[in-house]
């Protein structure tokens, strides 16, 4: 306990010593999200098809689910997972589903301008990165040029005698290694420098002495294989010393929102509907201000991991309560199994015993509420359960799924998201496919099922709030 102690009031005193904050910064902040297949996106494809992007999610979410499970199993001592190595996936393709541009460093004297770049929003890790062109031997391919840390004023690389956690000295200044399960890897020098983002309105916001990593050496990142890359690197915003949120709680009180749009069907509509990343007092009316009644559950850390995880005590297919057993979302002495929360994965993925459970209630629900559809011997695009209406009327019923949270917090999954809507290939009938997958080592609540709701993370206090809302209207 002294020690545990001992190391929190260390961790407190680096933040003072390298953090001041000016007192005229605002509480809050508003950043523009840009979904990867906005037209916004630098990573954009105008050519494909609805039934092609949800293919492409499918399958990118899959891969991702499944190499993170892998890293789980291969640590199975779970004390042995060291905290700069990062939860990343073995893809050939990174799927963050959202990005930001974020002006780092300050350059000119009279009117001070800094240098644009595209970084991931990662809910799932904590690490501030952008490759610098500092020297070093490996770097990704990215169209932009590289952040030239030397002629910002603003930049400041920290002291050995204040290295901050997880860094070593080397030649004079402090190293943060991330090393990924993948093997991808980044060195960087921990330094701090201004962070300005374009807020509502057009105005812009700055950040100052954010703590991130100026990458200088890169190695095995899928992204430098696309010739037209133009990511850079990662904004964490997961647990962590190292995480936007843990570096600003003394001006957003560890909050921040959002509120997303689907990327499917009539997200087509919120390609062109700004979608927003909220922080602190810029967070729509809700818990903070207390204009808006919100479910509230608790979310906490696994540990040292960065994901944030919540407690499911029960799941409902229609008015029909599953009554799981409790243990198929605990976290185990390996550190598998648990719920996380995760914009970064589209699809929803159940622990493969609960999966089973749910399943068999949709195809009950399915049996006794239609009689004009028929299950599909071949489901399509990857999904494990597809039906194909063969005769009228047309309208289908199809079940709610809800999540029972602790605290009594109900989250529903509308029909319009439990099953994806689409034609069948062969005879373009009506189609729809279960948006539920499984896995062996952990569940996930996916950024689909995400949609057309504000949810609010509150760090500091370990809760979750979230609300039912239209959010092409209310951003």
């Amino acid at each position: 306990m002294i020690k545990s102690t001992l190391i929190v009031l260390k961790i407190f005193t680096f933040l003072l010593s390298v953090t001041s904050y000016d007192t005229k910064i605002p509480n809050g902040l508003t950043l523009k999200m840009i979904h990867r297949d906005s037209p916004e996106s630098p990573i954009y494809r105008a050519n494909l098809t609805d039934k092609e992007r949800m293919k492409k999610y499918i399958k990118m979410s899959s891969a991702k689910v499944k190499s993170l499970g892998i890293m789980l199993v291969k640590n199975k001592s779970f004390k042995s997972l060291k905290p700069n190595r990062a939860m990343r996936p073995t893809i050939t393709e990174h799927f963050e589903s959202y990005m930001v541009q974020a002006g780092i460093g300050t350059f000119g004297n009279d009117n001070p301008i800094s240098k644009i770049y595209y970084l991931y929003l990662d809910t799932g890790n904590d690490l501030i990165w952008t490759q610098c062109k500092a020297a070093g031997d490996n770097h990704f391919n990215q169209v932009d040029p590289l952040f030239p840390e030397s002629e910002s004023s603003s930049y400041h690389p920290i002291s050995c005698d204040n290295c901050p956690p997880n860094s070593k000295c080397e030649a004079g200044v402090c190293i943060v290694n991330k090393k990924y399960h993948d093997n991808a890897r980044v060195s960087a020098i921990a330094a701090t420098e201004v962070f300005t983002f374009a807020t509502e309105g057009g105005h812009s916001q700055s950040l100052p002495n954010i703590i991130f990593g100026c990458g200088i050496n890169m190695l095995d990142f899928p992204e430098g294989k696309n010739v037209h890359n133009k990511i850079s690197g990662a904004i964490g915003l997961g647990y962590g010393f190292y995480g936007l949120m843990e570096q600003t709680q003394m001006i957003f009180r560890g909050t921040f929102s959002y509120c997303l749009q689907p990327a499917i069907r009539e997200g087509y509509r919120s390609l062109a509907t700004p979608m927003y990343l909220r922080f602190g007092n810029d967070i729509l009316p809700g818990p903070i201000s207390g204009l808006m009644t919100m479910m509230a559950t608790s979310i906490f850390r696994n540990r040292h991991l960065t994901q944030y995880y919540l407690n499911v005590e029960d799941m409902s297919v229609g008015s029909r309560k599953l009554n799981l057993n409790p243990h198929f979302f605990t976290i185990k002495d390996d550190g598998t199994g648990g719920f996380v929360i995760d914009t970064g994965i589209a699809m929803t993925y159940i622990i493969r015993e609960a999966y089973h459970v749910v399943m068999l209630a949709i195809k009950d629900f399915m049996k006794v509420n239609n009689y004009n559809v028929r299950e599909m011997k071949t489901p399509e695009l990857g999904y494990e359960l597809c039906y194909r209406r063969y005769k009228n009327p047309k309208h289908v019923n199809l079940p709610t799924v809800t999540f029972h949270f602790s605290n009594n917090a109900d989250y529903i999954i509308p029909t319009t998201s439990t099953f994806y809507m689409s034609k069948t290939s062969n005879d373009h009938r009506d189609m729809y496919c279960m948006n539920f997958f499984p896995d062996d080592h952990r569940s996930y609540l996916g950024a689909l099922h995400q949609v057309h709701k504000r949810i609010v993370y509150d760090t500091r206090n370990s809760v979750l709030y979230f609300a039912e809302v239209n959010c092409f209207e209310v951003n």
